[in-house]
């Protein structure tokens, strides 16, 4: 069968980027909340501003907010941190919600342990295949 090596090498590929997109997304998350650690934004008076953020750092951290782990919203009209310079857009702020990090870095470990297993069982069952030939 001719095109049977070239099936085997896409489906390596395609296991292999798989891998590094969730690699990327993770590591930028890490990044994220590590930078949010330093700056202190642990509660809703210590909040970072969105606009301190870059694209990535704003996606990451809906990713983390819809998950749980992040608190977005706007600081209230009389409170001195939004008329801050650079209170971000339209007051908009992100903090880490402490209470619920330690159950998020547990699922995102047995995601990370599942889906490295399952890769590792896909590119053994695609080498196989090869070998079978």
């Amino acid at each position: 069968m001719p095109g049977r090596g070239l099936v085997s090498a896409a489906a390596l590929i395609a296991i292999a980027l798989a891998c590094l997109t969730v690699t990327r997304k993770l590591e930028r998350e890490r990044r994220l909340l590590r930078k949010l650690r330093k700056r202190g934004a642990v509660e809703p008076g210590w909040a970072l501003p969105l606009d301190e953020l870059t694209d990535d750092e704003r996606d990451a951290a809906a990713s983390l907010a819809d998950s749980g782990v992040l608190e977005i919203g706007k600081q209230p009209a009389g409170d001195s941190l939004a008329s801050r310079p650079g209170g971000g857009a339209n007051g908009h702020r992100v903090f880490i919600r402490t209470a619920q990090l330690r159950g998020f870095r547990q699922k995102r470990m047995r995601l990370l342990v599942m889906g490295g297993f399952g890769a590792v069982l896909l590119a053994v069952i695609v080498a196989l295949l090869i070998l079978r030939r």
